[in-house]
């Protein structure tokens, strides 16, 4: 099984604006333990997010995470831009003399 989670983080922001943020972190630590700890056949998950998780909060139970952040150069060939689509929007701008600043 793959488990694919895009914007974890959201839920607990609204968690956090509104007042419930207890009753959310309960619910999350449940559910994440159930889901990625001790999930017999969980094979490989995926989170994405804004807010970092840190295995020193209210994910401590989820101790064998690798994370990976935009500038993880584990799949920065994966993500990112193209010179073309970084240069396209500096030329129609005027602003050509940028490229070389963006090459750095």
């Amino acid at each position: 099984m793959i488990i694919l989670l895009d914007e974890y983080d959201t839920p607990l922001q609204e968690a956090w604006v509104s007042g419930y943020w207890e009753e959310m972190v309960e619910f999350i630590r449940s559910l994440f333990n159930s889901t990625f700890k001790t999930n017999p056949y969980l094979e490989r998950a995926v989170m994405t997010g804004i807010t970092r998780v840190s295995k020193e909060s209210i994910f401590s139970d989820l101790n064998h995470l690798t994370v990976v952040t935009s500038t993880s150069e584990m799949y920065a060939d994966c993500f990112g831009f193209t010179e073309e689509e970084v240069f396209t929007p500096l030329d129609e701008y005027g602003m050509q003399d940028k490229h070389i600043d963006v090459k750095k």
